[in-house]
């Protein structure tokens, strides 16, 4: 994964030192796209960490694709992964975020992995028939699960 993405972690933050708010918290949560809590920013937090990327949990490889801005846990330890690519959108940001999940499903509060670990991984992905990534291919395949997903809750509302 080190040849498709920037891998790194984000600045060193606990959710506790903030108010309640609207930015997005992001932890190595296994639900709700890892949003722990809802956080207004400090002044310290010049910058948030960019939407458009995968977030990675160590513990137990949690990824979810994250579309806007956020606060991401940071420090040592559990703090989450952030890993980056420019070609990616919120399409193939989910496909990748569901291939990425099974991959590093191996990692356990026992056995975290971490930035350098997250880089070797292996990922199988589908192709161009020049051989490179065929993002478009992702991006299709998750609007027809999506449109899928839509008209089966269009049916239970009738």
């Amino acid at each position: 994964m080190g040849n498709i993405f920037n891998v790194r972690r984000s600045i060193a933050r606990s959710e506790k030192q903030y108010q309640d708010g609207k930015i997005p918290f992001i932890a190595s949560g296994n639900v709700n796209n890892g949003v722990i809590r809802f956080c207004e920013p400090l002044e310290k937090d010049k910058e948030l960490d960019k939407g458009n990327c995968i977030t990675v949990s160590p513990v137990d490889g949690s990824s979810f694709y994250q579309n806007i801005n956020f606060l991401g846990r940071g420090g040592a330890g559990s703090s989450i992964l952030l890993l980056y690519n420019e070609q990616i959108n919120r399409y193939s940001g989910i496909f990748f975020s569901q291939i990425i999940r099974r991959t590093c499903s191996k990692y356990c509060y026992g056995k975290m992995g971490n930035q350098e670990s997250i880089k070797r991984e292996k990922i199988l992905l589908p192709v161009t028939n020049i051989g490179s990534i065929n993002y478009k291919y992702m991006e299709d395949f998750i609007k027809i699960r999506m449109l899928k997903k839509y008209k089966e809750y269009l049916s239970c509302v009738k």
